[in-house]
């Protein structure tokens, strides 16, 4: 289970860093990784429905994917937009 946990998780950290508004890096990551986000997000969905069954894996998996995909952009928005430092620009 822990996989399916770390894949699904690091999917979405790969989703978000290779897409052009993502606020962490300088430039987005190359669009191979959206590819390996892909295949990590597949292998991880096909592991929650094989531990829990269809219907279940496919809800788990889903959440598993959906609230981190909502927090990270909130989370890095926070930290790294400069309408936190007080500045004005």
């Amino acid at each position: 289970m822990w996989f399916a946990i770390l894949a699904t998780l690091a999917s979405v950290v790969l989703f978000y860093l290779s897409d052009r508004q993502q606020r962490w890096l300088d430039q987005p990551l190359p669009g191979l990784s959206r590819l390996l986000a892909l295949l990590l997000l597949a292998a991880a969905a096909a592991l929650w429905m094989v531990i829990l069954g269809v219907g279940v894996g496919l809800f788990v998996g889903l959440w598993v994917f959906a609230l981190p995909a909502i927090l990270l952009p909130l989370i890095a928005g926070h930290y790294r937009d400069s309408f936190q430092r007080g500045q004005r620009g």
